[in-house]
């Protein structure tokens, strides 16, 4: 059983007179230390996630507490650290020993560390960092009467699909779990010859020629998209036979069960993959985002177009933010399938009433957020400041509305949520997730979210 507090101190003596920044970064993090001994119940809720965690080395990794997990985890996210450089920073600094609480004993490995946060649920986040606003409010760090919300996309771990590239990926992986799963047991040996290198050469030639205005050219891409496209279907027939072969030996061992369920996971998604491909591609047909898969790694990755010039397209999952005037994140939210932005305007202001008691005395978001000019008429009979501006024309009492005085302040105040949206994807990692699979993916939001709020708070 793991424990939940364990502390081990280290002897840190520094004889040298510190720069002002080093002083600046300790101060930092004795702040947040302050923070997470005076709120214990943020650790109570961790260590149900993290109790019955472990690894093979049972005996090495109990000794690790779930406050040292914690505090690993929390500057992993304000370091902007990977897991291996994370353990060689934590094991270099005396003062990082200290505050994560390991002292002077044996350092944790990165996998260790890797697995504990897969292991912390997206509802296990939420509470926390509502256990940290609740505190906030009780010392009067935040304030109910201004509001922010602006939205931006966290982009997944993948790379720009294409049909070809997916059909490529789709090969490669289905072969290679196959591969894997004869060395496991020679048993499951198959008669099946896998052409890896001559897929890649159709799937390099459909990339570098797919742009030529040539007709001869085009007419060789489309063929040899067709015959990708059937050589990827041919590989999944022989994965269905594969699978049901090795599903008819006896004394199959437990490793080869499992390879035999990713490769039957594996198959659905090829078969979508390949589906798609023969209608875009050679049946001639659009095919709608809501009915295509943009990577068989991350097949939850939404398209997402927000107009913005650099990046008019992104893969990923839309990741919805409510500030304070003192930049605390009181809401946040990051769904499967992403909603527009006015449903998440009416749930914010709820969320904020719910917390407060009263609505904020001024409200702002982008025109994104606009719905009507009754839904504003209705919002300006509970809030004082409605800061969000028409879409389209304007009538003259619409124009002399958008250039009141406290309007253009709500408007001044809605920019600093820019700000705020680029300090999370520079400092805290919201630019773009690394984990696999989306409960994953929305917990790595609320990791973020809470190791922001930490900052700003410890900054107060």
């Amino acid at each position: 059983m793991r424990l939940k507090v364990k502390t081990q101190q280290c002897f840190f003596i520094n004889v040298f007179n510190e720069p002002q920044i080093v002083k600046q970064v300790h101060t930092k993090y004795n702040r947040i230390d302050r923070l997470l001994q005076t709120n214990p119940e943020i650790l109570t809720l961790l260590h149900k996630d993290l109790k019955k965690y472990g690894n093979l080395d049972k005996k090495r990794s109990s000794q690790f507490s779930s406050e040292q997990v914690l505090r690993m985890l929390i500057v992993k996210c304000i370091e902007q650290l990977s897991y291996r450089d994370l353990i060689v920073r934590v094991n270099e600094s005396d003062f990082l020993r200290n505050f994560t609480l390991i002292g002077m004993g044996d350092i944790m490995s990165y996998a260790f560390v890797s697995g504990a946060a897969k292991m912390i649920c997206e509802k296990t986040w939420i509470k926390i960092n509502e256990i940290l606003y609740i505190a906030a409010k009780k010392d009067d760090l935040v304030s109910a009467e201004k509001l922010r919300v602006d939205s931006t996309v966290c982009s997944s771990n993948i790379h720009y699909p294409t049909d070809s590239s997916l059909l490529w990926d789709s090969y490669r992986v289905l072969s290679r779990l196959m591969h894997q799963t004869v060395l496991e047991d020679f048993k499951c040996s198959c008669e099946y010859r896998f052409h890896e290198t001559k897929i890649k050469k159709l799937h390099t030639f459909i990339s570098t020629s797919s742009g030529r205005k040539n007709n001869s050219t085009k007419r060789k891409v489309k063929h040899t998209m067709r015959l990708l496209v059937e050589r990827t279907e041919n590989l999944v027939e022989k994965a269905i036979k594969f699978v049901n072969n090795a599903k008819t030996i006896t004394n199959l061992s437990r490793s080869c069960l499992a390879k035999c369920i990713e490769i039957e996971r594996v198959i659905l998604l090829v078969q979508q993959v390949t589906t798609q491909a023969r209608r875009s591609q050679i049946n001639g047909e659009t095919v709608p985002a809501e009915q295509r898969i943009f990577s068989i790694f991350e097949e939850h990755a939404e398209l997402l177009k927000r107009g913005k010039a650099q990046k008019p397209i992104e893969f990923g999952h839309m990741v919805t933010i409510a500030q304070t005037a003192e930049k605390f994140i009181t809401y946040y939210s990051v769904e499967a399938k992403s909603r527009h932005d006015t449903e998440h305007k009416d749930e914010v202001l709820k969320d904020h009433n719910r917390r407060f008691g009263v609505y904020p005395s001024t409200f702002t978001a982008d025109k994104n957020y606009y719905k009507s000019m009754e839904d504003v008429t209705n919002w300006e009979k509970k809030i004082e400041t409605f800061g969000i501006a028409k879409k389209g024309n304007r009538t003259e009492a619409e124009t002399d509305r958008e250039h009141s005085f406290e309007f253009r302040n709500a408007q001044r105040f809605r920019a600093g949520c820019e700000g705020s949206i680029s300090v999370l994807k520079r400092a805290f990692g919201l630019d773009r997730c690394f984990y696999k699979g989306f409960k994953s993916f929305a917990a790595s939001i609320g990791c973020i979210v809470f190791c922001h709020n930490l900052v700003n708070l410890a900054g107060t």
